[in-house]
């Protein structure tokens, strides 16, 4: 009988330690198999898997790419990498490593699950569509797979498709009526038609009573003269403490809202309170270190520019682009529906596809080595990237429209990104009083990543950031900046709106101030507001709160104080 090799024993000892759940011990006989055979495919793929299944993203995808490497054409290999590529956020890189598993296991349910959810979350929004039009044929009784394509549809700007396709789909069970319910009274939101959303919220609230996600879309659309008030059965909902962590936070949110909105103000900040210490139990504590540390990054990486990249020439046939940053509730939103009232502009909201791109290029602007499933950063990834996005801004453009508008506040993080695609871009970039802007976001359901909304000194963090941030691209980027103080807009709209105007290159026109009278779908929180013609009632709002406020002041002055430094450079996981 052979004898076992090193090498087998040390693969059965973390088999077996991790069967009695001493993942340490595991990792450690699997990094010595991998350190006895290193040019050994197997065993990296095999230590790849044990790592990420304990969640050690980064050394997990180091011997995933090894693997790779050593055995390029192995399907399940790079399926299993796409898997921990999607689990750890790299949501561009797990596309690319599971189309690579799809060539050979697309007839797999599992790859094909697996590569719709990437695409879903990774992919440009109308590269994906196509490829979900298709999945979701094969799946027409699976109703979570339905409401991802309507989402789907709604992100390409498709909202009427969307409420359409909404509408039509099956559901067997009042809750799945109910969930069917909820995806259309959120299109009808995205639409500004509120007593539409109100009514299919209503409508999912009979068929599932108590449903938190229903009380929470009806509280924000109430009207004190015409609908009835159901904060009283929110409240009553919230004191039975039997609520799902995400639903009592929901709750909260909507109820600090219209306790705000009645002048309860320590009532409204108690809710908001207590919604972001459910959000924190959930996702976890603000990541100040990690948001400086990406900072620091992206002010190192491109000090000099543009030594680490290519870039490409302007194009005299590209379209005039304006992209619309700053810190969320800045003033943005009414910013671009001021630009795209213009008859020869238009808004496209807010894009995902530039961040998307940024996070296809993030791992080889921070110098790292490329991977297996990495874009590469070249002339030619750059064209192709700027093709695409040049689709998704024209969606929806008529030929008139010469001037196109991007409104993701944060693509303040991605500026590098646009000198690179478009170096005649223009840049607005929206400033507004940091209290006002930390009551606002701390009150606002933002997504769940977002840890550093839940606190307020870590909304204080988020924009000293990002003021230091927009510093240096003013300083650096071969690209034309404006700025649009929310106060100063308020105030003075029509000079303000001249000034806007006037940097987009266009001639002024008066509906620029009419948007408000617009019929078209807006996603952002802010889409009510911006159904109301220029106020100044929001300005000095954080007088209300103004006991609640010094984590939020304290974290701004300490920032002023004591900048980050940007020695010992610790590479941020995404952009």
């Amino acid at each position: 009988m052979q004898k076992p090799s090193q090498l087998d024993t040390l693969r059965r000892k973390a088999q077996e330690s991790q069967g009695m759940g001493d993942a340490r011990t595991a990792i450690h006989h699997m990094r010595r198999a991998c350190e006895l055979a290193p040019d050994d495919a197997l065993v990296h793929k095999q230590f790849a898997s044990l790592l990420a299944t304990h969640g050690h993203w980064s050394e997990a995808h180091e011997h995933f790419s090894a693997s790779l490497r050593l055995a390029p054409n192995d399907s399940h290999t790079w399926y299993l990498a796409g898997l921990a590529l999607h689990s750890a956020g790299q949501y561009p890189q797990a596309v690319n490593a599971l189309s690579r598993a799809m060539r050979e296991l697309s007839a797999n349910d599992r790859v094909s699950a697996a590569f719709a959810e990437a695409l879903f979350h990774g992919a440009l929004p109308d590269a994906a569509l196509p490829w979900w039009r298709r999945y979701a044929a094969r799946h027409p009784k699976d109703l979570a797979i339905q409401l991802r394509l309507g989402e789907l549809l709604s992100r390409n700007g498709m909202h009427e498709e969307a409420l359409l396709h909404f509408k039509a789909l099956p559901a067997t069970t009042p809750a799945d009526t109910a969930g069917k319910q909820i995806a259309i009274a959120q299109t009808f939101e995205d639409l500004g038609k509120r007593r539409e959303a109100l009514d299919a919220y209503h409508h999912a609230l009979a068929l599932k009573p108590d449903w938190a996600v229903a009380f929470a879309g009806i509280l924000p659309l109430q009207q004190a003269d015409t609908d009835a008030d159901s904060s009283e059965q929110v409240i009553r909902l919230l004191e039975q403490k039997t609520l799902p962590p995400e639903e009592a936070a929901l709750l909260n949110y909507a109820l600090g809202k219209t306790y705000d909105k009645k002048g309860h103000y320590a009532l409204a900040m108690e809710c908001w309170h207590e919604a972001n210490r459910l959000r924190r139990d959930i996702a976890g504590e603000p990541a100040v270190d990690a948001l400086n540390r990406r900072v620091d990054l992206l002010v190192r990486s491109t000090s000099r520019w543009p030594t680490k990249m290519p870039i490409l020439a302007p194009d005299e046939s590209d379209p005039q682009l304006v992209f619309i940053v700053g810190m969320p509730r800045s003033g943005t939103t009414l910013t671009e529906r001021i630009v795209s009232s213009h008859s020869k502009a238009h808004g496209a909201g807010e894009l995902a596809e530039l961040p998307l791109i940024a996070r296809m290029f993030w791992p080889l602007l921070q110098g790292h080595a490329p991977r297996p499933w990495d874009t590469p950063l070249t002339g030619e990834a750059l064209k192709s990237a700027k093709e695409a996005y040049l689709r998704a801004i024209r969606r929806g453009a008529a030929s008139s429209e010469c001037v196109l508008v991007d409104k993701a506040p944060l693509n303040f993080f991605n500026l590098w990104l646009v000198a690179a695609l478009f170096p005649g871009a223009k840049i607005v970039w929206c400033k507004r009083d940091p209290r006002d802007v930390g009551v606002s976001i701390y009150s606002e359901n933002f997504a769940i990543e977002e840890r550093l909304c839940t606190r307020l000194d870590g909304i204080g963090h988020y924009i000293a950031a990002q003021q230091r941030l927009m510093a240096h691209w003013i300083r650096t980027l071969p690209l034309q900046f404006h700025t649009v103080i929310y106060e100063t807009l308020a105030r003075s709209p029509e000079a303000e709106a001249k000034a806007l105007i006037a940097f987009a290159g266009l001639d002024w026109e008066p509906g620029c101030l009419e948007f408000h009278k617009r019929e078209d779908g807006v996603q952002t929180p802010s889409r009510w507001q911006v159904r109301q013609p220029v106020h100044t009632r929001s300005i000095g709002r954080w007088k209300h709160y103004s006991e609640y406020l010094a984590p939020l002041t304290n974290a701004l002055n300490q920032a002023i104080d004591d900048p980050p430094s940007c020695s010992d450079i610790v590479h941020a996981s995404r952009p």
